[in-house]
């Protein structure tokens, strides 16, 4: 296990300066390490919020390859120099392995190290530091934070969030809950290995020189408006009123947003779960789209199974058609046919594949359909492709529902593709 490498940056007085500064630091620390942890540390008025409680949670990358983890917090201390009370930061230099034992998730770790006492305010501060051993380590997805993000803020603020914070060079996010869940939902939201491009701030104001990509959303209303003004920050007020249908483009975004309203989060969780060594933020939209698809197989299915379920009907089909053909009554030619014989199952998976994908928008796949299902229909017979095509009705019409809904899915292109398959399986072409 590496050792976690430590300093403390606050105002201090000694034989070199008085102000605001690294009071002490590891030996284990580099120089460039040192003084980016000057650069990034925040003085007596850096954070957002009034009071003794005020706190923060800090994260950001390190010359080294190290992350920084730090916690800012008010101390008793009087500052003479300046006035009120000396502003106390602790930070901690995390090697990336130490990192990745928490899931890539620096709050997960911030809690352990909280727990361990590695953020207390030491009374005396040495000039060299001992560094720290970090036991523990966090799952790759917190579900039962993440069911608290989305029952508070709702599906779509989440996915809004996640659309935001990849979209903006700096966010400010504000809503129901506190900043430092709001950034602890999104970061969950992401798989572990794209969670360190995330440097984030969960109680310090904006400060150019502190690029930090989210940050929370002041509650003083003179300071929004400040922050409104600055060019480089978006905002992102999710405890205001918010649209509730479209305005999703990102593929992630809408993933996350279907995982939430569908409550399948253990499914979120089994994915970010899967090893991804080379998967980067750049990565996310084809993913996101990939993963859409097959949660809607996955819907498609459980809509009564259209696939399976219609094939097990098939068989009950062929049972009576058996009676019928004994029974001296004229059968289609159809009839000969074994509804589980693999020729038949073949025909009807490439109807499922081929109405699948044209729902979902593929041109090639309406196309296909068109000239496959007269062919399927005509060889198999009504009676065994009816009931697929219901079950194709009925999904189409729960596309239909989710956009008057202003559900998860809100691309009203999506029930313009479900008619034009319908209009091919009932014959209106």
């Amino acid at each position: 296990m590496k050792q976690v490498q430590q300093a403390v940056f606050t105002w201090t007085h000694n034989e070199r300066a008085a102000g605001y500064q690294l009071a002490g630091a590891s030996d284990g620390l580099s120089a460039m390490d040192c003084r980016e942890l000057a650069w990034w540390g925040p003085g007596h008025n850096a954070l957002a919020e009034l009071g003794p409680e005020a706190t923060s949670l800090n994260f950001f990358p390190l010359p080294s390859g190290a992350y920084c983890v730090s916690r800012t917090v008010r101390t008793d201390w009087p500052v003479r120099d300046c006035g009120g009370q000396r502003v106390y930061t602790r930070c901690l230099a995390v090697p990336p392995e130490t990192l990745e034992r928490f899931a890539n998730q620096p709050l997960a770790l911030a809690r352990a190290a909280a727990a361990a006492g590695a953020f207390d305010v030491l009374d005396e501060i040495s000039d060299v530091l001992e560094p720290l051993d970090l036991p523990g380590r966090a799952p790759a997805v917190d579900q039962a934070s993440l069911e608290v993000l989305a029952r508070e803020v709702g599906p779509w603020g989440v996915g809004r969030l996640v659309e935001a914070a990849q979209e903006s060079a700096c966010l400010a996010v504000g809503g129901p809950l506190p900043a430092e869940q709001l950034i602890s939902g999104l970061l969950e939201c992401l798989p572990p290995q794209c969670r360190p491009a995330i440097c984030f701030s969960t109680g310090l104001k904006y400060a150019s020189r502190r690029p930090f990509r989210v940050l929370p959303l002041p509650s003083d209303p003179a300071a929004r408006e400040w922050l409104a003004h600055q060019g480089a920050v978006t905002i992102l007020d999710l405890a205001g009123q918010q649209p509730r249908r479209g305005g999703l483009a990102d593929h992630w975004a809408r993933l996350i947003e279907r995982v939430l309203a569908s409550a399948q989060v253990p499914l979120l969780a089994a994915e970010l779960a899967q090893p991804r060594p080379d998967l980067t933020p750049a990565d996310l939209p084809a993913m996101g789209l990939q993963l859409l698809e097959s949660l809607e197989a996955t819907t498609l299915q459980k809509a009564e199974d259209p696939c399976r379920r219609s094939h097990a009907a098939h068989r009950r089909f062929g049972k009576s058609r058996s009676g019928n053909a004994a029974a001296g009554t004229a059968a289609l030619p159809s009839a000969e046919l074994d509804p589980d014989s693999p020729r038949v199952l073949e025909k009807l998976e490439a109807l499922d594949d081929a109405v699948f994908d044209a729902m979902g928008g593929s041109a090639e796949a309406i196309q296909r359909l068109g000239a496959l299902w007269p062919a399927v229909r005509t060889e198999l017979g009504d009676q065994i492709v009816c009931e697929s095509r219901e079950h194709y009705l009925r999904y189409a019409l729960s596309i239909w529902q989710e956009c008057l809904d202003g559900g998860t899915v809100c691309d009203p292109t999506r029930a313009m593709h479900a008619l034009d398959v319908l209009c091919v399986l009932f014959d209106e072409v």
